[in-house]
C-alpha cells in the first residue's frame, strides 16, 4: 500500500482543502459502511496525506466553539485581513496561513495497527524526523505538538476521529510569519511562544519542499505502508462524482 500524497501548490481558501478532506473521509467511511463480506473483498481505502497553505485563518477546536464570542471572532478577524472558522479537530484556537506547511492526514486506524493515542504520536514523530532532515532538533512534551525548547512550539497537532478514520493533523512553521500568533494564547497555552524552519536558522526551502519530506517520513513510519504515491486535486474531486452516482443508485433501488 502507498500513502498517497496531494499537496495543492498554491494558497488555497481553508474552505476548499476542508471540502477535499472530507470527500477522503468520506471514501472512508463508506468503506468501512459495507456489508462484511463486501467489506473483507473490497479494496481498503488507502491513507492520504493532504498539504496546503491558506490565507491567514484562525480556527478553533469543537470543544471551544460554543465559549468562543462574536467580539474574539472579530479580532481574529483582524479588519478582513484573516478568516475565521470552527474546526472537527480537538484543540484551541491556531493559526494557518502562508509560510506554514499544513498537512491533513486522512487514513482508517485499525488499516496501520493505530489507535488514538498512537496515530497522534505518529503525526509528532512524523513532524520531529522532518525537523532533523533540516538540522532541527525537536521534541514532545506533556503538551501536545511538536517543540524546538520548552517555550518554543515548531509544530501544532490536532485530529479528528469518527468511526475509527483520522483526519487533519499537523501545521508546521515553515517560513511563516509569527506575529499572526501574537493575536492568539496558541493551543491555549500561556507563555509559550510559536517559531519556525526559518527562525531555527533553516534558510532556502520551501514549503512544497517540506511537504515532500513530510510525506516520505509518514510513509516510513505508517505500518503497512512502503512508499508515497503523488496524487493530483482532480483525483479527490472526481469522489465527488462517485458520491453522487451511489446516491443516485440507492434512491432508484429503493
Amino acid at each position: 500500500m502507498r500513502l498517497r500524497h496531494l499537496h495543492l501548490p498554491s494558497l488555497t481558501p481553508y474552505t476548499h482543502a476542508s471540502h477535499l478532506q472530507a470527500l477522503l473521509v468520506r471514501r472512508h467511511l463508506d468503506h468501512k459502511a459495507l456489508p462484511l463480506p463486501l467489506r473483507l473483498s473490497a479494496p481498503t481505502s488507502p491513507p492520504t496525506l493532504l498539504t496546503f497553505q491558506t490565507h491567514p485563518t484562525y480556527t478553533c477546536g469543537r470543544r471551544e466553539i460554543p465559549t468562543i464570542t462574536p467580539e474574539q471572532i472579530t479580532y481574529l478577524r483582524a479588519g478582513g485581513t484573516a478568516e475565521f472558522h470552527p474546526a472537527l479537530r480537538g484543540g484551541q484556537t491556531t493559526y494557518h496561513g502562508p509560510g506554514q506547511l499544513t498537512g491533513y492526514v486522512i487514513l482508517t486506524l485499525d488499516a496501520h495497527g493505530l489507535k488514538p493515542a498512537t496515530f497522534v504520536r505518529f503525526l509528532e514523530r512524523s513532524v520531529i524526523e522532518t525537523c532533523k532532515k533540516y538540522g532541527v532538533q525537536g521534541f514532545t512534551t506533556e503538551n501536545s505538538g511538536v517543540w524546538t525548547s520548552e517555550e518554543d512550539k515548531i509544530a501544532s497537532v490536532g485530529v479528528h476521529l469518527r468511526r475509527n478514520v483520522a483526519s487533519h493533523g499537523v501545521g508546521l512553521n515553515v517560513t511563516t510569519d509569527l506575529k499572526w500568533f501574537d493575536r492568539i494564547v496558541a493551543c491555549g497555552l500561556v507563555g509559550k511562544r510559536a517559531t519556525s524552519l526559518e527562525k531555527e536558522g533553516v534558510a532556502g526551502v520551501s514549503v512544497e519542499d517540506v511537504a515532500k519530506v513530510l510525506a516520505q517520513c509518514m510513509a516510513e513510519g505508517l505500518k503497512n505502508v512502503d512508499d508515497v504515491e503523488k496524487i493530483i486535486e482532480e483525483e479527490v474531486l472526481a469522489l465527488q462524482d462517485e458520491t453522487r452516482e451511489g446516491a443516485r443508485k440507492a434512491e432508484h433501488t429503493e
